[in-house]
């Protein structure tokens, strides 16, 4: 765990706090994450923060019921089943979420606005309303640090070797947000490391995909992510990639742009020159900015902008 991620989990909690925790999960629930080929030999990381629906049995459903957990304010639609899917056309590790964002947000730091959300695109979330210290830092003690703990065991076990690896982050976004319509096939968002992101969007481009370039979110905004602590601060080569979730809603749909992924990925991946750590211009980011970024964007979307 990066000491970004230290500071964020010991933010949920003031300096007098002095309580022992409950614990949160219990024999019934999955562990925080699965592992798919995790001796695989690309030189790459797949991660999926938000490929789970599962909520923690003492978490009663978070007050909501369980077919609130197939909807994207749950989970990525399609991501679980696409990723694995990749994972085994390129050879790579991956890292899947077995947990719902709506437990906490495995894609944000912890002390960020959203990673305990009490309203999901207009949701109330009732299990998240009235949270103590107490139970955001079980949350973060027993689902989030076990996830970003195993990602950086992932990356130590490259850099070990002497590998510096791409990490891909993937996701999936509803095509209507409100009463915003998002016409994209696929969004790129990366920071400022131009090596993965920029030949990903032109292949897909050239192919006539719509491809969202930092869309329908911005990653030079929202700072803080996962992608953001494991691999842009170190300079490792890195985009989130995010679909369209009515492209990869079935088994079928999800292969095949697995295989759309791996087609493009391929190519990117065999070029040597892209193992090295990135030392280009720095983005400057607005720390003020990424707080109130997720409002803005809503407030826009509601007027369909």
């Amino acid at each position: 765990m990066t000491g970004d991620q230290q500071i964020a989990m010991t933010a949920t909690l003031s300096d007098t706090d002095d309580f022992t925790m409950a614990p949160l999960l219990g024999a019934n629930d999955p562990a925080p994450f699965d592992i798919l080929n995790e001796g695989g030999k690309a030189k790459c990381i797949l991660i999926c923060e938000h490929s789970g629906g599962a909520v923690p049995e003492s978490l009663s459903h978070l007050g909501l019921s369980s077919q609130d957990f197939d909807k994207h304010f749950a989970l990525d639609i399609g991501v679980r089943h696409l990723t694995s899917q990749l994972s085994g056309l390129l050879d790579a590790p991956a890292i899947l979420a077995n947990f719902s964002r709506l437990v906490i947000d495995l894609n944000r730091r912890v002390d960020h606005p959203t990673a305990f959300v009490t309203n999901a695109e207009g949701r109330p979330i009732p299990g998240n309303m009235g949270m103590t210290p107490e139970d955001r830092l079980c949350r973060t003690a027993e689902i989030y640090i076990p996830f970003h703990k195993k990602i950086e065991s992932m990356i130590s076990g490259f850099i070990a070797q002497d590998i510096v690896p791409v990490v891909i982050s993937i996701h999936s976004f509803s095509p209507v947000f409100f009463k915003q319509i998002r016409p994209w096939d696929l969004g790129v968002l990366w920071v400022q490391d131009p090596r993965l992101p920029v030949p990903v969007i032109e292949h897909f481009r050239k192919k006539d995909f719509c491809v969202g370039d930092n869309e329908p979110y911005d990653a030079r905004v929202l700072r803080g992510t996962t992608i953001n602590h494991h691999a842009d601060a170190r300079g490792f080569p890195n985009a989130l990639f995010e679909l369209r979730n009515e492209l990869i809603d079935t088994d079928e749909k999800g292969a095949q742009w697995a295989t759309l992924l791996k087609d493009c990925l391929q190519g990117v991946l065999a070029d040597e020159a892209l193992y090295d750590y990135y030392d280009g211009p720095q983005h400057v980011h607005d720390p003020e900015r990424a707080l109130t970024y997720f409002d803005e964007l809503m407030e826009k979307a509601k007027r369909g902008e």
